[in-house]
């Protein structure tokens, strides 16, 4: 059963992440198709702003109600999502504030209404979403996320069939589905009136939760913005578009990595209550070689065939076609992306947020460092290289990390089994010495 279960949820998170992914690399293939370089490099810049504001969400209120929703009994469940909710949405508020004032002072004004929209109903649509996978729910997800995200890419399609896309209009039908997406997903949710009294306590508990998930994650999403803004800053927006188009083919891996990832967090803490981090490391170690396979897959398809599968996404005359060097160094960067990525997962759900923290910091401090030295030089290949030895940074990191907090539970655990052996030897000898 154990093992049924097991394929039955990495089944439908992978189903689920696969049409979430699905939508976004239609969306990008159309766009980088049909906008310019330099426009849909703006529209790279702005996906980046939204996973950074998005994590602030999922660190402080999916994440945590993902820890907190396994322990809950059935009675509490409706008020525990309607408190959530209230909180959510005063979170979005703030959030979207930022949207808007950090669009404005990079000086795309013509973006700042679609861009706030499109953010409000994204982060609506993605939080109902975290809440259905918080309770295991995939299955319930995937009608709401074929709508959002393949949606997404069916109107711009129509957009570009009828002549008319442009960056804005792109935006807006983004929010179309984004919001039906939302309403589909909250039908499926049963949730109490919220409590503010019970609401406030529950933002100090999901606060102390959260907050290594919240450094943890930006950590993670700066170790890859950090390339793109500084090739941004040398090479233009168009570098940017360049880089963007290599990784959209390697980003084939992102059901896997998201997917895989959405269910370890919660499969570790629930292992985790009984069998301490070992108990943890097992439970996610099944889901890790679940997705280890089509990850080895999709690698080989990019090392072995670059120019192809970059000649079927763009066209043969595309710009994009001389990026095959850099999409191989992406697909090995896209391999340890996957094994760091797992680790760090298992970290938060066995509450070792500090621990994945620091393994970040350092994969971001390496980021830093081979940006500003190869990126000029190399440009968009050097971004490649860089990103690729940041995340070997990052996978070696949480391995050792994980071995060392398996080996010091185990060094806890050796004096309380040997503990009656000795007292035993002990009790054994003493009439001797008498």
């Amino acid at each position: 059963m154990g093992a049924k279960l097991l394929i039955q949820r990495a089944s439908w998170t992978l189903a689920d992440q696969g049409m979430v992914s699905l939508g976004n690399f239609s969306l990008n293939l159309l766009l980088a198709r049909t906008l310019s370089a330099e426009d849909y490099g703006e529209f790279v810049l702005f996906l980046g702003a939204i996973f950074m504001l998005r994590n602030v969400d999922h660190s402080l209120i999916s994440y945590p109600l993902s820890v907190r929703l396994c322990v809950a009994s059935k009675e509490e469940r409706a008020g525990l999502l309607g408190n959530t909710i209230l909180l959510a949405a005063a979170l979005a508020l703030v959030l979207v504030v930022v949207m808007a004032l950090g669009t404005t002072l990079l000086g795309a004004d013509h973006i700042v209404l679609p861009a706030c929209l499109c953010y409000l109903c994204w982060q609506a649509q993605e939080t109902s979403r975290r809440f259905l996978l918080a309770d295991f729910l995939y299955r319930a997800a995937v009608a709401g996320d074929g709508i959002a995200y393949v949606g997404q890419a069916l109107l711009v399609a129509l957009l570009a069939w009828l002549d008319a896309i442009t960056l804005p209009a792109a935006l807006y039908m983004m929010s179309v589905t984004f919001g039906i997406g939302a309403v589909v997903h909250a039908s499926k949710l049963r949730c109490a009136r919220p409590d503010l009294a019970e609401a406030r306590l529950l933002a100090h508990e999901y606060l102390s939760i959260g907050k290594w998930s919240l450094v943890t994650y930006q950590l993670v999403l700066s170790r890859l913005q950090l390339l793109v803004w500084v090739l941004a800053a040398v090479g233009g927006t168009a570098a940017t578009a360049s880089f963007q188009a290599g990784q959209n083919i390697a980003n084939m891996m992102a059901p896997i990595i998201l997917g895989i990832g959405n269910a370890i967090p919660q499969v570790a803490a629930h292992a985790h209550r009984t069998g301490g981090v070992i108990g943890a490391s097992r439970a996610a170690h099944g889901y890790v070689l679940f997705g280890l396979a089509p990850i080895l897959l999709i690698f080989a398809a990019a090392i072995l065939m670059p120019e192809l599968l970059l000649r079927t996404a763009y066209g043969p005359s595309s710009p994009y076609l001389a990026g095959a060097t850099a999409l191989q160094l992406l697909a090995v960067a896209g391999v340890l992306d996957y094994i760091g990525e797992m680790i760090s997962k298992a970290l938060l759900g066995v509450q070792a947020g500090r621990t994945a923290s620091v393994v970040n910091v350092v994969a971001v401090g390496a980021a830093a460092i081979l940006a500003f030295a190869l990126i000029g030089p190399l440009g968009v290949i050097g971004a490649c290289v860089a990103l690729l030895i940041a995340n070997l940074v990052r996978a070696i990191g949480a391995v050792i990390a994980i071995a060392w907090l398996i080996a010091d539970e185990r060094s806890r655990e050796w004096p309380a089994r040997s503990g009656p052996v000795a007292a035993t030897s002990e009790i054994v000898s003493a009439p001797a010495e008498r």
